[in-house]
């Protein structure tokens, strides 16, 4: 009984939009229609989610903390290439060096670097020494995960 409902008043409808557009009117109310079932369809298939439902925050899993994001982001570019590491992760770690140098022994890096050398060691201080031009070459492997953990370890140290 209540399709013989829908289908009547579909009817009318069809009709109505004939008389009132001729051919064109039809089309319009026969689209509208078409969407219109579509839509009800898609609202009614279970586990999905309507878009304005869904909250901006949902997209990321650390969506709360952006700047976990950007290191994370930053921390993972390091392995691309050596233009990554010197464009994405060495400034990150360069000012982690800083503020840590400044914190804990009141060093300006920008005016003294000796303690950030002596810190860091030979062996790392070039791969965050300010004064090193960024490298552009895209092709070569950047760091390891193993060099950048030495890095980390030993900026915990300073």
């Amino acid at each position: 009984m209540k399709a013989a409902g829908v289908t009547l008043c579909a009817v009318i409808v069809l009709a109505a939009g004939y008389a009132v557009g001729g051919p064109a009117g039809l089309f319009v109310i026969a689209g509208a229609a078409a969407l219109g079932a579509l839509l009800t369809a898609r609202l009614r298939i279970p586990g999905q989610s309507r878009p304005a439902a869904r909250s901006g925050l949902a997209r990321y899993a650390n969506a709360a903390f952006p700047r976990y994001r950007h290191i994370d982001l930053a921390l993972s570019e390091a392995r691309v290439s050596k233009r990554h590491f010197d464009l994405v992760t060495r400034p990150l770690l360069q000012r982690l060096l800083a503020a840590l140098a400044a914190d804990r022994h009141g060093v300006d890096l920008g005016k003294d670097t000796a303690v950030a050398r002596d810190a860091m060691g030979e062996d790392l201080w070039p791969l965050l020494d300010p004064a090193r031009l960024p490298s552009d070459d895209s092709q070569a492997p950047g760091v390891s995960l193993e060099t950048l953990a030495a890095i980390v370890d030993r900026l915990e140290d300073v």
